[in-house]
């Protein structure tokens, strides 16, 4: 109830934050999906469910009473094979019925208590981590959609600045038209362009509002459209590839299991002792010839050792060493994966970067175009289509750094996530 308190109060203080129209960071995001989702509490669920089946199992120690009860009639009963003048030998009667309550108590168990609250243990921990690993995937459907509306952002901001840019030119051309110095269709060359840009971004809000729609479900948290996503400051260290995924622990728990069950299965052929005793009234009564109904007890201790099984339980240990094989396979399997993604987003971290050093010097010069043809464009000396040529060329250099940028944030929040440490 605390721990639910404490997300209700952070998730209370993280709303009014974004409509104050503030930054919105990553780890933000992070943290608002993993408390929103349904998984999130499931963990609580795990423990109760597993603190109920730990005193079920605690409960094999106590006395365990069976209330039995039973009616019969049988054809033939045990009959002296003698007769003895003058005794009356009683008979054991052909009717007969009993009810007994039955107590057993678990003197020395073999151990089979204290492994079954080990297995018990084992098996809370993988649940636990299985949901952690099932939440840890959304981390990289956040980070999808955060770059995503990232790189939107900034693409919607160059093309504001064209929008600008064209506009002055529009007013710059038709001035020339007045004068006489470029010809009336240019504008209108201008004025499409216009519109394609408008075009363009009406699709880029369509988009925005749509991933922003997505996050705002998985956060729990209504995100306005102008929050302003921070970028984050991501320390990628090269080299010293380590996966921390939850899935790796989980690969160890699921072999610690193992290792509990073979000791459950060694456990089997352990002799046990136990107590019992048993109240009951019934016709005959211990006493078989006598014909009156009678109330009877008994109290003793057996012990039973199946010390012999035919091998089953080493073939059982045989199967569990082979299931652990299996999970380790499986283990090397998953990071094999995972090692192979990560080289493909450490190709995509160098790459980025080299394209983010040339994409300054390339806008630095397709600026410098762009001046010139603009100056051709005022004089008449070339038209508006052949101007737009080199301009949208400047536009298409900007918009490619600001992929690139956003594609290096995002090579590195993928890589960090991908090896669990994010």
């Amino acid at each position: 109830m605390k721990r639910l308190l404490v997300s209700g109060l952070f998730i209370a203080m993280m709303i009014p934050a974004f409509g104050q129209n503030t930054e919105l960071r990553l780890e933000q995001c992070h943290e608002l999906a993993l408390r929103n989702h349904p998984l999130s509490g499931q963990g609580k669920l795990y423990h109760e469910a597993s603190g109920i089946q730990q005193k079920i199992i605690d409960k094999n120690n106590l006395p365990q009473f069976n209330l039995n009860g039973q009616a019969t009639y049988q054809s033939a009963v045990t009959e002296l094979p003698i007769s003895i003048p003058g005794m009356n030998i009683p008979e054991v009667p052909q009717e007969q019925f009993k009810m007994s309550l039955d107590a057993t108590q678990v003197l020395y168990g073999g151990g089979a208590t204290a492994a079954q609250r080990l297995l018990e243990e084992k098996n809370l921990q993988i649940n636990a981590q299985t949901n952690e690993s099932e939440l840890y995937k959304l981390k990289e459907r956040i980070n999808q959609l955060y770059f995503g509306i990232m790189l939107i952002n900034n693409s919607i901001d160059v093309l504001k600045i064209n929008l600008e840019e064209l506009q002055s030119r529009l007013n710059k051309t038709e001035s020339g038209i007045r004068n006489g110095l470029i010809l009336p269709y240019n504008a209108t060359i201008l004025e499409s362009e216009k519109l394609k840009v408008n075009q363009k971004l009406i699709d880029l809000n369509s988009q925005k509002t749509s991933f922003l729609g997505m996050l705002s479900l998985l956060t729990g948290t209504d995100i306005p459209a102008d929050v302003k996503l921070s970028e984050p400051d991501i320390v990628y260290q090269s080299g010293g590839y380590m996966n921390k995924r939850p899935e790796m622990s989980l690969f160890d728990l699921q072999n610690d299991r193992i290792d509990v069950m073979k000791k459950m299965a060694g456990i089997k052929t352990h002799p046990r002792a136990f107590a019992f005793g048993n109240l009951g009234y019934g016709r005959p009564g211990l006493n078989m010839f006598k014909e009156e109904a009678d109330v009877y007890y008994m109290v003793g201790a057996k012990v039973t050792w199946n010390f012999w099984n035919w091998h089953q339980n080493r073939e059982e240990i045989r199967i569990m060493d082979i299931n652990k094989q299996i999970v380790q396979q499986q283990k090397e399997t998953f990071d094999l994966n995972v090692k192979t993604q990560a080289r493909q987003y450490l190709s995509e971290i160098n790459r980025s970067e080299e394209l983010l050093v040339n994409d300054d010097k390339l806008i630095l010069m397709r600026a410098e175009i762009s001046k010139a043809v603009a100056s051709q464009l005022e004089n008449g000396i070339i038209t508006a289509t052949e101007y737009l040529t080199d301009y949208n060329a400047e536009i298409q250099a900007r918009l490619s750094k600001e992929l690139h940028k956003v594609q290096y944030l995002q090579a590195k929040a993928a890589y960090l996530a991908l090896t669990g440490n994010l």
